[in-house]
């Protein structure tokens, strides 16, 4: 019985790692968490499913979150300048339209009950108070991982612009400093694993 559960789960880690090898040569991975994702599928007892390490967006929505019904003009996994937003602005005809940073996030399969737990302690403790296990499947311990740094602001409502064009490079560097704020806590967690399973950079 053990050893089918250690070759289905090996048979599902494989194909997750696989994928995630084509995603990063397709460009479809963002970069900077690359590293931690690489250091996570290292670990016998884990292996991530998706990920994201946090981005500024703009979208098209009367309330943000509406699942169906926003659109995203423009999406950044880096800090923007306040040209850039201007110029997305100015670019759109939408009559709603908002500015977010939203954090990183990670779902993380662990092979047990004892692995998910072991995994929100480190998480916990590198800065990610959002972080729980998202129900028990048999054979695997599904685990999300979210950063709580997070905006949501108007920029034009009914067609009129809430903020003006000269608040940008302020509002941009405030912007800047939260996304950046979110991306140090992937580089933390991933100094906490190393140090937890004593991984060597060299080996991965």
């Amino acid at each position: 019985m053990a050893k089918d559960y250690d070759l289905s789960w090996i048979m599902r880690k494989n194909h997750y790692v696989n994928r995630l090898l084509k995603e990063k040569k397709e460009g479809m991975v963002d970069e900077d968490i690359v590293p931690l994702l690489e250091l996570i599928n290292s670990l016998n007892a884990y292996y991530t499913t998706s990920s994201c390490s946090g981005r500024i967006q703009i979208a098209e929505t009367e309330i943000p979150g509406e699942k169906g019904v926003m659109r995203v003009v423009a999406k950044w996994h880096r800090p923007i300048t306040a040209e850039e937003l201007k110029a997305t602005v100015e670019a759109s005809e939408a009559r709603n339209l908002w500015l977010g940073v939203q954090p990183p996030i990670l779902h993380i399969m662990c092979r047990s009950i004892d692995d998910a737990l072991k995994m929100l302690v480190i998480a916990r403790g590198s800065g990610f108070k959002r972080a729980g296990i998202q129900g028990i499947k048999e054979g695997r311990c599904p685990v999300e991982i979210v950063g709580t740094e997070r905006i949501e602001m108007p920029l034009i409502l009914d067609g009129k612009l809430i903020v003006k064009y000269e608040k940008y490079p302020l509002l941009v560097e405030k912007v800047n400093r939260v996304l950046l704020k979110s991306k140090e806590r992937i580089k933390r967690l991933e100094n906490a694993l190393k140090q937890r399973f004593n991984v060597n950079s060299a080996t991965l």
